[in-house]
């Protein structure tokens, strides 16, 4: 990694599905010379005590988030929030039921697979994911580790992609209900990779329509193309371009061919003072 940004918005732990715990991972933060850092575990914030109480000790600027999966039609959406004021008891409540259908999607997963002949242990799968919300990449770690693939990024091609046959659908959200979540919270709500929807501008101006804040402009992968494009949506539509690494620990399907360690995505400083002043 040759250039680390101070910046970065988009971090998993093992309270969802990332490899390192929220302690760890503030620590590589740090190491990597990130100096502010968002934790946006899917569906969850149970990591975020921990992260800001380690990011004080270190002297980093803790930006409480969440990553919440969605789908608008046939296309799966993840709305980052912000800002929000996650330890609200009724923001709580709200998350509970998406906590148990990751645990409940978990035991479908490895039935399918099962029943597709590449057996493997649910209670390896638990193992893996710790006491963190067990995710894809806790059955993908599973199935390599019983010698089914050959690598995770197979795991998740020939398995548990989205679609794929062993693929179990999650709870129904949509991003409208995800923004007036996060905003009923006082959050910040930013559409995370959007170049997974095939209809980027139509997307956008969906979700402009429900409140979007931000887009997020700076994102592994994304060459000087898709971000002057996306910088230009921003521009249109008064929104904060928002970016990170979406560093798991895992090597995620392509991105296993992306330096996407901690801070290797350059977000620019003032993106932090943007979504500040819009938060509630």
């Amino acid at each position: 990694m040759s250039e680390t940004s101070r910046v970065d918005l988009h971090l998993h732990t093992t309270v969802s599905d990332g490899y390192l715990t929220p302690r760890e991972l503030v620590r590589r933060a740090h190491a990597n010379g990130v100096r502010t850092l968002a934790v946006t575990d899917h569906d969850n914030t149970d990591g975020l005590a921990e992260a800001r109480a380690e990011a004080a000790a270190l002297g980093l600027t803790l930006i409480p988030g969440i990553e919440l999966s969605t789908d608008l039609g046939p296309v799966g959406v993840h709305i980052l929030g912000y800002f929000l004021r996650y330890d609200d008891p009724g923001f709580q409540a709200r998350l509970a039921p998406m906590r148990d259908d990751r645990l409940n999607r978990a035991y479908g997963m490895v039935a399918r697979l099962g029943e597709l002949g590449y057996p493997i242990s649910i209670e390896r799968v638990l193992e893996i994911a710790g006491e963190g919300s067990v995710g894809r990449p806790h059955i993908a770690q599973a199935l390599l580790e019983a010698g089914h693939v050959g690598s995770i990024a197979e795991a998740f091609d020939r398995f548990i992609a989205d679609h794929g046959p062993a693929y179990v659908e999650r709870m129904k959200l949509t991003p409208q209900d995800a923004i007036a979540l996060i905003h009923a919270y006082g959050g910040v709500a930013s559409v995370a990779h959007p170049y997974d929807a095939p209809d980027v501008d139509g997307l956008i101006a969906e979700l402009v329509a429900a409140g979007l804040d931000g887009i997020e402009t700076y994102y592994q992968g994304y060459g000087p193309e898709r971000v002057e494009h996306l910088l230009a949506l921003t521009r249109q539509y008064g929104l904060v371009p928002t970016g990170g690494s979406d560093y798991h620990g895992f090597p995620m399907g392509d991105a296993q061919e992306v330096d996407n360690d901690v801070g290797s995505v350059p977000v620019p400083e003032e993106t932090v003072a943007l979504l500040r002043a819009r938060a509630g």
